[in-house]
Protein backbone atom coordinates (compact mmCIF):
# COMPACT_ATOMS: atom_id res chain seq x y z
CA UNK A 1 0.00 0.00 0.00
CA UNK A 2 2.93 2.31 0.64
CA UNK A 3 3.91 1.90 -3.03
CA UNK A 4 0.56 3.28 -4.24
CA UNK A 5 0.69 5.99 -1.63
CA UNK A 6 4.07 7.10 -2.99
CA UNK A 7 2.87 6.85 -6.62
CA UNK A 8 -0.13 9.15 -6.09
CA UNK A 9 1.34 11.49 -3.49
CA UNK A 10 5.02 11.52 -4.54
CA UNK A 11 5.13 14.95 -6.18
CA UNK A 12 3.13 16.47 -3.31
CA UNK A 13 5.54 14.89 -0.80
CA UNK A 14 8.48 16.21 -2.79
CA UNK A 15 7.12 19.73 -2.65
CA UNK A 16 6.31 19.31 1.05
CA UNK A 17 9.96 18.35 1.68
CA UNK A 18 11.42 21.06 -0.56
CA UNK A 19 8.91 23.81 -1.44
CA UNK A 20 10.66 24.81 -4.66
CA UNK A 21 11.29 21.35 -6.13
CA UNK A 22 8.75 21.98 -8.90
CA UNK A 23 10.51 25.23 -9.74
CA UNK A 24 13.86 23.44 -9.98
CA UNK A 25 12.40 20.74 -12.25
CA UNK A 26 10.74 23.38 -14.43
CA UNK A 27 13.93 25.43 -14.73
CA UNK A 28 15.87 22.32 -15.68
CA UNK A 29 13.40 21.32 -18.39
CA UNK A 30 13.22 24.83 -19.86
CA UNK A 31 17.02 25.24 -19.75
CA UNK A 32 17.57 21.92 -21.54
CA UNK A 33 15.04 22.78 -24.24
CA UNK A 34 16.53 26.25 -24.71
CA UNK A 35 20.01 24.75 -24.99
CA UNK A 36 18.82 22.23 -27.59
CA UNK A 37 17.21 24.98 -29.66
CA UNK A 38 20.37 27.07 -29.41
CA UNK A 39 22.52 24.07 -30.32
CA UNK A 40 20.35 23.31 -33.35
CA UNK A 41 20.55 26.96 -34.44
CA UNK A 42 16.80 27.25 -34.55
CA UNK A 43 15.08 30.53 -33.85
CA UNK A 44 13.23 31.22 -30.62
CA UNK A 45 9.58 31.91 -31.36
CA UNK A 46 6.15 31.10 -29.96
CA UNK A 47 6.72 27.48 -30.98
CA UNK A 48 9.18 27.22 -28.07
CA UNK A 49 6.23 27.10 -25.67
CA UNK A 50 4.71 24.23 -27.66
CA UNK A 51 7.67 21.97 -27.03
CA UNK A 52 6.91 19.09 -24.63
CA UNK A 53 9.63 19.99 -22.08
CA UNK A 54 8.48 23.59 -21.84
CA UNK A 55 4.84 22.58 -21.55
CA UNK A 56 5.70 20.05 -18.82
CA UNK A 57 7.76 22.72 -17.06
CA UNK A 58 4.79 25.08 -17.04
CA UNK A 59 2.69 22.29 -15.56
CA UNK A 60 5.29 21.74 -12.83
CA UNK A 61 5.24 25.47 -12.04
CA UNK A 62 1.45 25.44 -11.75
CA UNK A 63 1.52 22.27 -9.65
CA UNK A 64 4.19 23.75 -7.37
CA UNK A 65 2.13 26.89 -6.77
CA UNK A 66 -1.00 24.78 -6.19
CA UNK A 67 0.77 22.54 -3.68
CA UNK A 68 2.23 25.49 -1.78
CA UNK A 69 -1.31 26.85 -1.46
CA UNK A 70 -2.61 23.45 -0.34
CA UNK A 71 0.16 23.24 2.28
CA UNK A 72 -0.85 26.67 3.58
CA UNK A 73 -4.51 25.62 3.78
CA UNK A 74 -3.58 22.35 5.49
CA UNK A 75 -1.55 24.26 8.09
CA UNK A 76 -4.52 26.48 8.95
CA UNK A 77 -7.11 23.69 9.03
CA UNK A 78 -4.75 21.15 10.64
CA UNK A 79 -4.87 18.88 7.56
CA UNK A 80 -6.74 15.61 7.60
CA UNK A 81 -8.62 16.12 4.34
CA UNK A 82 -8.72 13.67 1.47
CA UNK A 83 -6.68 14.76 -1.56
CA UNK A 84 -8.68 13.39 -4.48
CA UNK A 85 -7.22 16.10 -6.69
CA UNK A 86 -3.86 14.33 -6.63
CA UNK A 87 -5.37 11.16 -8.07
CA UNK A 88 -6.17 13.20 -11.20
CA UNK A 89 -3.27 15.68 -11.30
CA UNK A 90 -0.32 13.42 -10.55
CA UNK A 91 -0.85 10.91 -13.41
CA UNK A 92 -1.14 13.84 -15.83
CA UNK A 93 2.04 15.29 -14.39
CA UNK A 94 3.81 11.93 -14.79
CA UNK A 95 2.66 11.45 -18.39
CA UNK A 96 3.67 14.94 -19.50
CA UNK A 97 7.01 14.70 -17.71
CA UNK A 98 7.69 11.36 -19.40
CA UNK A 99 6.80 12.92 -22.77
CA UNK A 100 9.19 15.78 -22.02
CA UNK A 101 12.03 13.40 -21.15
CA UNK A 102 11.42 11.37 -24.32
CA UNK A 103 11.34 14.55 -26.38
CA UNK A 104 14.62 15.72 -24.88
CA UNK A 105 16.22 12.31 -25.48
CA UNK A 106 15.16 12.31 -29.14
CA UNK A 107 16.40 15.86 -29.67
CA UNK A 108 19.77 15.00 -28.15
CA UNK A 109 20.22 12.17 -30.67
CA UNK A 110 19.79 14.54 -33.63
CA UNK A 111 23.19 15.68 -34.92
CA UNK A 112 24.06 19.36 -34.63
CA UNK A 113 23.06 21.30 -37.72
CA UNK A 114 25.83 23.33 -39.31
CA UNK A 115 25.57 26.06 -41.92
CA UNK A 116 26.28 25.12 -45.56
CA UNK A 117 29.00 27.78 -45.80
CA UNK A 118 31.11 26.19 -43.04
CA UNK A 119 32.38 23.28 -45.17
CA UNK A 120 35.95 23.17 -46.43
CA UNK A 121 36.45 23.54 -50.21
Amino acid sequence: MEFFNWIFFGPARLIALWPYAGLAIACGLIALQAWLIWRGRKKFDIGFFRQAPVFAALLWLIFNAFELQMLAIAAKTEGGFLRLDLIVLVPILYVLTAAAVLSLARQMKIPVRTDAGDSDP
